[in-house]
């Protein structure tokens, strides 16, 4: 049997969150690339430095464990530092926001067998709003900034990072991207609530879509957080500020088979 030479295999790691999804990279990530002869590894980063943020000895770390490229969301300037590797070309804020921000929200890069794999950040509106350091209040609009990346573009595969609260924009963006644009963008991956959700599915022209991967950090925690004060929080309306939590983590994640010669699957992963 012809070995398929347009086939990639892709790991989407959901979003890792503070010291605990760190810990839980370090412990599995290696050794699962090289047992699941993974080619290339995207990872949602915007909550890896304490809370929110992605700083750069966090981002180094992560790097040499195995992650090539590093997409954020709306806590994409949470650290000031962010702004010394944003241009490095491997880490990709959101797209469809104003010019003036730093940084790339799309970017090809370039595989085995000369494949290209564009990779896009986007961030949905709804529930969403953008807080200090962003000088807009929401993203701009999602569906005009796809139809501009993927105008001209000559990728063989597209990933898109969808970092937003709805499951409603995710689930009309990745359909209107499957009947209006087919076989332009490979998978739409949800991100941002931190739970993962079980509708991995092919839709109809093989378009891959979930609604959210999920989130690599601490179980039994307010997504990432400390229950307590988030608790108190909700029951007292307490100010006492949110503190990532150090329970056991988990990884959620999915794997993306890509392919010219087969259908492409996703598996999602949650161990």
């Amino acid at each position: 049997m012809n070995k398929d030479l347009t086939e990639l295999k892709i790991l989407f790691i959901g979003d890792i969150f503070g010291q605990s999804g760190i810990q839980k990279i370090e412990e599995v990530l290696p050794k699962f690339i090289e047992q699941e002869k993974i080619d290339f590894v995207i990872a949602q980063s915007e909550n890896v430095s304490g809370r929110k943020g992605l700083e750069p000895k966090d981002y180094l770390h992560l790097k040499a464990l195995g992650i090539n490229a590093f997409t954020l969301g709306n806590h994409a300037f949470a650290k000031n530092s962010v702004t010394t590797i944003i241009d490095n070309g491997d880490i990709l804020r959101p797209y469809n926001v104003n010019d003036e921000y730093p940084g790339v929200g799309t970017n090809v890069f370039y595989l085995k067998n000369n494949l290209k794999l564009r990779v896009t950040s986007l961030l949905g509106i709804t529930f969403n709003e953008l807080n200090n350091p962003w000088k807009q209040s929401k993203a701009n609009n999602f569906f005009d900034a796809i139809d501009e990346i993927i105008k001209n573009d000559d990728s063989d595969y597209h990933i898109i990072d969808f970092h937003a609260e709805t499951t409603s924009e995710k689930n009309v963006f990745a359909l209107y991207l499957d009947q209006y644009h087919p076989k332009k963008v490979s998978a739409v991956l949800g991100t941002h609530t931190h739970v993962q959700t079980n509708d991995a599915q092919k839709l109809p022209n093989d378009l891959l879509f979930i609604s959210d991967v999920g989130m690599t950090g601490p179980e039994n925690s307010a997504i990432g957080a400390n229950f307590e004060e988030v608790y108190e929080k909700m029951r007292f309306n307490s100010k006492n500020p949110f503190k990532p939590s150090t329970n056991k983590s988990k990884l959620n994640a999915v794997i993306l088979t890509l392919s010219k010669k087969e259908k492409p699957t996703i598996k999602p992963l949650n161990f």
